[in-house]
């Protein structure tokens, strides 16, 4: 299962506030390591700033379903404002991973950067989405996933 929150980001946050927005969100009196999300802000505001989360999630793989967060940007941020729903379980409590997107151009240095950030992992915006790929594989072997988007409207 997987849930999705999105956070509105620049112009609305700096890419350093969003972070730690971000970092508030998934954190709670159970996490581990969270540190290393802290020592990640400054390569984070910089992802955060080429505006990749947009299009492509910040997934946070550990304990319950996978959290998806994307960012809006610009007007929508401005639009939707600064509320983010809370989440109902603490991702970083125990064992979790984060995916990060960043471009082939900066790949190399924000590798670099995080390796001693060993729960971050970076991925190449340009590669196909994890999470497409399992679901077409699913639909194959005709089994069921769910997804949940708190974020519809209507």
């Amino acid at each position: 299962m997987r849930v999705r929150r999105d956070i509105s980001s620049i112009p609305l946050r700096s890419a350093s506030d969003t972070w730690e927005r971000i970092i508030e969100l998934v954190t709670g009196t159970g996490s581990k390591d969270v540190e290393q999300l802290k020592r990640a802000a400054g390569v984070m505001g910089s992802i955060i700033t080429d505006e990749h989360p947009a299009s492509r999630a910040i997934m946070l793989e550990g304990a319950g379903p996978q959290l998806r967060i994307y960012l809006r940007y610009g007007m929508k941020a401005l639009e939707e404002g600064a509320r983010v729903d809370s989440l109902a379980w603490t991702p970083t409590d125990g064992d979790w991973t984060m995916h990060v997107p960043c471009d082939e151009e900066n790949m190399e240095w924000v590798k670099k950067s995080l390796a001693a950030c060993t729960r971050i992992k970076v991925f190449d915006v340009a590669e196909a989405d994890r999470a497409e790929d399992e679901e077409k594989v699913s639909v194959t072997k005709a089994e069921s996933s769910i997804v949940v988007d708190w974020n519809l409207k209507g």
